[in-house]
Order: structure tokens, then C-alpha cells, then sequence
């Protein structure tokens, strides 16, 4: 691959403020007058170590908000043997895991006293829960088991997974159904008609929380392949999940978007300038362009425009680190 992909299994990696070599604007507005674009980092942001990926492994972890989404978090973790199960360690109740969890807002998913056996056989990863205490809903049972197997599935050795409990499978106490050779789930799908229909494609959305703290991915059941259009156009829509704002001003319109060679290029009416109005908003904005498009699409840099004008209301670097242990 010719560039990092900022997509769920890589929330961690910065996306830094370049190319702007004329005058930036300030809070009046004003477009710079030369190129403009957010363009993909080439290291971590966290560690200078030139040998960091021979001693750790970037994974993506999962835990729940408090408004019980599956949020992804990536975490640098020590090569060792049985690094899988080390993975699934740091999602469990301990009270280390949960002060870091609980820094960021979030929850571990896996009940503390619950123990774990790893089993990977020709690309099926057959996990065994042994004194495990059981959890208080379903929703947090569903969580827990998205969590482990999604979490698996990013390792290359790994295609599906299997969970049983003390050796058997099964329901948990609240219903929730074990399962059986199962690949990856879709991330917090929001309930709608095509999520039903034959052909219907799931496209993953990033936003916010209302506190702008985290970023959450939303599966959304589109009727054909997404386009970068498409997939800028859905974030404009916003969602109506609990909890999650949208970073587009009401009456925001998109005027166009497409990728060529190598930049993504949104055009958006004169209403998003709205977003000066709120502190931090354009990041977001542009955090949340950036993960949902590259989900699908390799690209190298994001320009923001407003009626055709380049358009960088904030000269800070613009962090996507925010779901990073």
C-alpha cells in the first residue's frame, strides 16, 4: 500500500495541516490564496522509535461510550506470543484497564474475572470464556462479543471467529446468541428500511459524540456502492443515532466532491462557514471527512473548499488521536 489508510483499525494517526503556503485565514473567513489540503502522515504521532513496528503491533481495540456505541481504539501493543489473547486482556474489567478506558469516556467490554483461551486453526479463532460473571443487559453482551470478535479479525491469521463459553456454545443470560465462525460485525448500524433490502451495501460514517471527544463509526445501509460524493453527502445528512452530532451547519450544500490524483476535493456552500461560530467544529468536520472517506478510498490529501475557494478557517494541525490509547 502507498499510503496509510486512516480507517477504524487506524483512528490513531494524525492528520497534519499542509500545503497552505499563502495567507491562512483568520476568523473573518478568508480563504488562503494558494493551495490548500490536509494531507496523510507518515509516522505515528506518539513515538519517534524508528523500530516501534518490529516491537509493537498497532491494534485496534473496542470499547463502549457511554452512550453504548463500540468505539475503536488504537493501542500500541508489545509483540509477545499469544499476542491475541494480550489484545483481548486490555479490554477486560481490571481496574488499570478501566481508569484508561474510563480517560477517554469509554467502558471496557469484557466483565473483570473473566478468563480467556485462544485457539487459531486455519483462519477460525476459537475463544473459550471461563469464570466469566455474567453482564447486566444484552446490550452489554452484544458489545462484548462484537468487541472480541472484531478485534480478532484484524489479525491476518484471523478470518472468523468462534465464542464459547466454559466449552460450549449457546446464549449468554440475556439472550445474546454465541457465534459460530463469524467475521467481522458491522459497527453501530443505524436502523433503517435498506438495511433490509437484497443489495443493500453498508458504508461506515464517522461522528462525533455531543462532546466532540470521541469518534464513533456508524454503518449505514446504502442501495448501491458508495462514491466519494455519496459518502460526503450522507455525513451532511447526519445522523440520528443518540448522542451524535453532525459537524455541518444546518443548510450546508454540497456543491461537489470527487478524488483526482490523489486529493479528495469538497466543495461545500457558502453555509458551512457556520462552523466558525463553534470552537473546534471545522476539525471535527474535516476528522470526520477524512475517516469515512478513507474507509473506502486511498487518497493522499483533503482539500475543504467553499463555493470553488480553498477554505481553512483554523491553522492548528487538525488531531485525529483522539481514540488512542
Amino acid at each position: 500500500m502507498k499510503l496509510i489508510r486512516l480507517t477504524a483499525a487506524a483512528a490513531a494517526l494524525m492528520v497534519m495541516l499542509t500545503g497552505c503556503t499563502g495567507k491562512k485565514s483568520g476568523n473573518n473567513g478568508a480563504a488562503p490564496t494558494e493551495s490548500a489540503g490536509y494531507a496523510v502522515p507518515t509516522e505515528l504521532p506518539y513515538t519517534e522509535d524508528p523500530d516501534i513496528e518490529t516491537t509493537f503491533r498497532r491494534s485496534t481495540l473496542y470499547y463502549a461510550s457511554d452512550e453504548g456505541y463500540l468505539v475503536p481504539v488504537t493501542k500500541l501493543v508489545p509483540w509477545e506470543e499469544g499476542i491475541a489473547k494480550a489484545c483481548l486482556s486490555y479490554m477486560t474489567g481490571t481496574e488499570v484497564n478501566s481508569k484508561a478506558a474510563g480517560a477517554l469516556g469509554l467502558k471496557t467490554v469484557i466483565p473483570a474475572g473473566a478468563e480467556l483461551t485462544i485457539t487459531i486453526k486455519e483462519g477460525n479463532a476459537l475463544v473459550d470464556l471461563s469464570s466469566m460473571p455474567p453482564l447486566p443487559d444484552a446490550a452489554s453482551e452484544i458489545n462484548m462479543i462484537e468487541a472480541i470478535v472484531n478485534t480478532l479479525v484484524g489479525f491476518s491469521t484471523v478470518t472468523t471467529v468462534t465464542v464459547t463459553r466454559d466449552g460450549a456454545g449457546g446464549t449468554l443470560e440475556n439472550g445474546t446468541e454465541l457465534p459460530v465462525r463469524m467475521s467481522a460485525y458491522p459497527l453501530n448500524p443505524e436502523k433503517g428500511a435498506l438495511e433490509t433490502i437484497a443489495g443493500a451495501v453498508p458504508a461506515t460514517l464517522y461522528f462525533p459524540n455531543m462532546q466532540g471527544t470521541l469518534t464513533v463509526p456508524v454503518t449505514r445501509y446504502l442501495n448501491r456502492d458508495p462514491s466519494v460524493y455519496s459518502l460526503v453527502s450522507a455525513l451532511i445528512e447526519g445522523t440520528g443515532s443518540d448522542g451524535l452530532r453532525s459537524c455541518f451547519p444546518e443548510n450546508t450544500l454540497l456543491l461537489g466532491a470527487a478524488i483526482e490524483g490523489g486529493t479528495v476535493t469538497v466543495n461545500l456552500s457558502d453555509d458551512f462557514k457556520a462552523v466558525e461560530r463553534t470552537e473546534g467544529l471545522f476539525s471535527l468536520a474535516v476528522k470526520t471527512l477524512w475517516l469515512t472517506l478513507a474507509e473506502r478510498f486511498d487518497f493522499e490529501r483533503l482539500a475543504i473548499q467553499v463555493n470553488g475557494v480553498n477554505y481553512a478557517p483554523e491553522t492548528a494541525d487538525i488531531p485525529t488521536d483522539v481514540n488512542v490509547f
